[in-house]
């Protein structure tokens, strides 16, 4: 299955896009704001099942147990108007923006063909897809990296959810979700690293990291915010900057961008 991107007109394996941006809107166009649910996370996997639903990858979601995602997303709003807690909504500004990664390169071709396909019909929320805009593939050359978690991301720790408040505990829970992950990867898709083994991950810095909360799937759970600082090999850096931090990526979280590269 090949991808052609609008204006490059290439097929998407000679340009390397591991990145995909999409612009929501309206399917009304004279709506101004929108009234969401706090729990909209649940509405944009939903979203994604339906990119997804020609392609061959969309069997994990029949799956009872289907593992780990292949990719990880976020959802940014242009602006958030009000939230009622009360109600458990709150009123947006359009557009949305639904920024998708993964190291597969199979999945990223489906992700955009399916996306592609959808352009200018309603999907969820009253939404359509406007535009599917291809990022630039980011390679990560340094060991020791400051990221920026992109809205909001969950660690599991021995008992409940990691508050961010205990260095150690966050180092612990990054490597063992890591390894899970990597391993699962490993077993069902066809990984293009340069190290076919990852290293530890080192936490320098947690210092701008701090406790937030979520609505989920109907009730509350404890995310982290912010900013971490991470040291290792650069193919490990690399894995959590194409997969996410920790749990749920493929539910909306974990996502990171690159704040800082260090010498």
């Amino acid at each position: 299955m090949w991808f052609y991107h609008n204006v490059l007109k290439k097929p998407l394996k000679e340009v390397f896009f591991l990145r995909v941006n999409l612009k929501l809107i309206p399917f009304d166009n004279s709506l101004h704001e929108l009234t969401i649910p706090l729990d909209f996370r649940r509405h944009f996997i939903s979203l994604l099942k339906t990119i997804l639903a020609k392609s061959e990858h969309f069997s994990r979601f029949q799956d009872t147990n289907p593992g780990y995602s292949p990719y990880a997303f976020s959802i940014n709003f242009s602006k958030i108007l009000n939230i009622n807690r009360t109600d458990t909504t709150m009123t947006i500004q359009p557009p949305v923006y639904v920024t998708l990664s993964t190291g597969i390169f199979d999945v990223m071709t489906a992700i955009c063909n399916g996306a592609i396909n959808l352009q200018g019909k309603e999907t969820i929320l009253g939404l359509k897809v406007d535009r599917v805009n291809l990022l630039p593939l980011r390679k990560i050359n340094a060991d020791s990296i400051e990221f920026r978690i992109l809205g909001h991301a969950t660690l599991r720790g021995k008992e409940d959810y990691v508050d961010g408040k205990d260095l150690q505990e966050v180092e612990e829970s990054i490597n063992t979700h890591m390894f899970t992950r990597f391993k699962f990867f490993a077993q069902q898709y066809a990984l293009d690293y340069d190290s076919k083994i990852l290293c530890p991950v080192s936490v320098k810095n947690i210092e701008y990291l701090r406790k937030g909360v979520c609505f989920h799937y109907g009730g509350l759970i404890t995310t982290l915010q912010g900013r971490i600082h991470l040291a290792s090999e650069p193919a490990t850096l690399q894995f959590l900057y194409d997969f996410g931090l920790g749990t749920r990526t493929g539910q909306g979280f974990g996502l990171l961008e690159v704040v800082r590269e260090y010498e």
